[in-house]
């Protein structure tokens, strides 16, 4: 049986998420509770200050490498694209490494993270050559690479990490993070001199005008898309940093760790569409409904049923974990995190609905041009999350998680309305929604204390026989 790139992206990226759990599990055994939830801190200032620096490139620059006639044209716009990036990356890599010092004694007043957002300027500095290269290679469609660069570059994380935090503890994760992104960067830069090899052609400064003007027109969109899900998926622990505890930002860290693997498959069917779907809409656009429908239909389905099976069996699988990774720290993560259990329902809601806005986006918006609803959608899920949260009137995890599971379904049942607007048909069959519906039943019934392996063994009995009528053959 002949796999699509699809499937092989979706393997490629479970092979490499595989590792990072692994090597996230040995994180959170090494590190004490507080550490992790200062880890959490950390990243989400960086990753807000760091999706500032995207500007949309990436989305713009693989959309318009896809549509190149000839490398020649990919390698202005990859040169182009990598410009623009280091204009805007360098003022915020400055500001972040300036600003630390005031941020960690006057902000959160932790010192401890001082020296490590200054760390993290850097890492910033080298993703933004990582973020244009990785999307040049996705343009060209070179999916055999990257798809085998992700799962071994996984296995290299790993690598890295495991001894830095043996030998430097805290701080040891940060070390790490740099020489990681370093090694990734440095591989990725070297494939790409080899694709461009003998079509490195200086743009004019026109054709560079022209390339900028490109990438920017979908570019500018998808720069506050992602400004906008950065800011909503990393505002817990910047918002509830100031009022709780190290241990409570770590309860809800690793609640976030561990729902936000759901966005996995989006990510990886993202991989392939937006390119993919971008060649079909420009060339077979009588094909595009049909096309999409298809894959996505198949996705809708992984999605639900990978998310169902996280919130009926999260606790067990952790039990799992603990047995196998008995011989790291002392004591159980069901123990040390049985708080994080109770928040991540929600969020696995929040990012299950974030996945299919995610696939609406690069599946249909980007590749048609249409992203006004998109950038409606991923807004609506930033300001419903804020103002379920400021209703709620308590500073607790549980209050943050809830508001961000229903700030997403908004989102993402407005998207679908806008999807039907714009582009003239809803992104949904019929086959998807029964399979809703029947899911639906099956958490109902987890909620009214039905035995998990009794809802799992059925809900996996039902899910065969639709997969077998529905899906298989689509």
């Amino acid at each position: 049986m002949k796999l699509s790139w699809s499937s092989i992206s979706i393997i490629s990226r479970f092979s490499a998420v595989a590792i990072g759990l692994i090597q996230s599990i040995i994180i959170v055994k090494i590190m004490t509770v507080a550490d992790y939830g200062l880890v959490g801190l950390v990243t989400a200032i960086a990753a807000i200050v760091g999706v500032y620096q995207n500007l949309g490139i990436s989305s713009g620059s693989t959309r318009e490498i896809a549509a190149s006639k000839d490398r020649k044209d990919a390698f202005k716009v990859f040169l182009g694209s990598t410009l623009v990036r280091y204009l805007i990356s360098f003022p915020l890599v400055i500001g972040l490494f300036v600003m630390a010092p005031y941020l960690g004694n006057h902000v959160y007043n932790r010192t401890e993270i001082i020296l490590p957002l200054r760390i993290f300027s850097l890492i910033l500095l080298i993703q933004a050559l990582q973020s244009v290269l990785n999307s040049a290679i996705q343009g060209l469609k070179e999916f055999k690479f990257l798809f085998i660069f992700q799962t071994l570059i996984a296995l290299v994380s790993l690598a890295t990490f495991v001894p830095f935090l043996i030998w430097y503890g805290y701080m040891g994760y940060f070390y790490a993070l740099l020489v990681f992104n370093i090694i990734s960067t440095a591989v990725l830069a070297v494939y790409c001199l080899r694709l461009f090899k003998g079509s490195i052609e200086i743009p004019t400064k026109k054709e560079l005008k022209g390339v900028t003007k490109a990438v920017f027109s979908i570019g500018l969109f998808v720069y506050v898309i992602k400004i906008v899900f950065m800011q909503w998926q990393k505002l817990g622990p910047v918002l509830l940093g100031s009022e709780l505890k190290d241990e409570a930002l770590g309860i809800f860290s690793f609640a976030l760790l561990v729902s936000s693997k759901i966005t996995t498959i989006s990510d990886a069917v993202t991989d392939v569409t937006l390119p993919s779907m971008t060649e079909v809409y420009e060339k077979s656009r009588d094909q595009f409904k049909s096309v999409f429908l298809t894959g996505n239909s198949k996705a809708y389905f992984l999605l639900m049923f990978s998310s169902v099976l996280l919130v009926i069996f999260k606790f067990e699988i952790f039990q799992v974990v603990d047995f196998l990774f008995n011989f790291i720290g002392k004591d159980p993560i069901t123990t040390r995190y049985a708080e994080s259990f109770k928040l991540m329902n929600p969020l696995i809601l929040g990012f299950w609905a974030y996945s299919h806005i995610n696939l609406l986006k690069s599946g249909l918006a980007v590749p048609a041009r249409k992203l006004w609803g998109a950038l409606i959608s991923y807004v609506l899920m930033f300001v419903s999350t804020i103002a379920i949260y400021y209703i709620f009137g308590v500073v607790t995890v549980m209050s943050f998680s809830i508001a961000m599971g229903i700030g997403a379904l908004i989102a993402y049942i407005t998207f679908i309305f806008l999807i039907k607007k714009a582009i003239g048909f809803y992104p949904l069959s019929k086959k998807d929604l029964e399979y809703s519906l029947l899911s639906g039943i099956i958490l109902v019934g987890l909620y009214m204390g039905i035995s998990s392996l009794v809802l799992g063994a059925v809900y996996l009995l039902l899910t065969y026989g639709i997969y077998q009528k529905a899906y298989k053959t689509a």
